[in-house]
């Protein structure tokens, strides 16, 4: 088989979508209807699925209303601007540089500044995941990669099983398996300990079918 024919049968990554996770340039303008998120029906226009955008935290200002400065998928930096009843104080203690930050629903807004970015109205809509956007689309990575496949350790990559052995998933994140607790403890110290973080972060996302709208999702 070509490495080409490989690829083409491999799963899509969730959070590699650049529909429903766009880079910043490609979210709705908030004075446009952005007809890949919504139809026009005989009555107005109806959401038709949803989008979410993912930026890795470089900077932020926390007095007064909570911007962050971040990066897209691209690496282009723009700011989130807290509009929220309390300007974002509940997320402060959250806020780290290099953590992730997902907002549903972002529409380019352009500030009296002149900056550009997003505007959060609704708590409910942001939240930050303690782990950096590269790894974060690399758990979604995994993710596709393993659905439907048989599962193996997650250390010496045994998939082995017999009655007094059996595969068990990690309590946390229920993604990656282990054939004992010396593979699980190895594992946890050459990096599961941070990608079990992220691996959580995405099963939010991969609960949910963003290609069909029924109703808002929150955080």
């Amino acid at each position: 088989m070509s490495g080409n024919e490989k690829n083409k049968e491999e799963p899509q990554s969730l959070l590699r979508n650049d529909i429903n996770f766009p880079i910043f340039d490609d979210l709705p303008n908030e004075h446009e209807v952005d007809l890949n998120y919504y139809d026009e029906t005989s009555v107005g226009f109806e959401a038709s699925q949803h989008w979410c955008f993912l930026g890795e935290i470089v900077d932020f200002i926390g007095f007064g209303r909570i911007v962050l400065h971040v990066k897209d998928k691209v690496g282009r930096v723009i700011v989130i601007a807290l509009y929220t009843d309390d300007n974002g104080r509940a997320i402060v203690p959250q806020i780290k540089k290099g953590y992730t930050v997902a907002v549903l629903y972002g529409e380019q807004h352009y500030f009296l500044d002149m900056s550009v970015g997003i505007r959060v109205e609704e708590a409910s809509n942001i939240k930050i995941m303690p782990c950096s956007l590269d790894r974060l689309l690399k758990a979604s990575d995994e993710v596709a990669a393993r659905k439907g496949q048989p599962r193996r350790c997650g250390s010496c990559g045994d998939g082995s099983t017999s009655e007094n052995t059996q595969l068990r998933l990690c309590s946390r994140c229920r993604e990656v398996s282990y054939c004992g607790g010396g593979c699980q403890a190895k594992a946890w110290t050459d990096g599961h300990k941070a990608d079990c973080r992220a691996l959580v972060g995405v099963q939010w996302f991969t609960a949910r079918d963003w290609k069909r709208f029924h109703d808002w999702f929150h955080f």
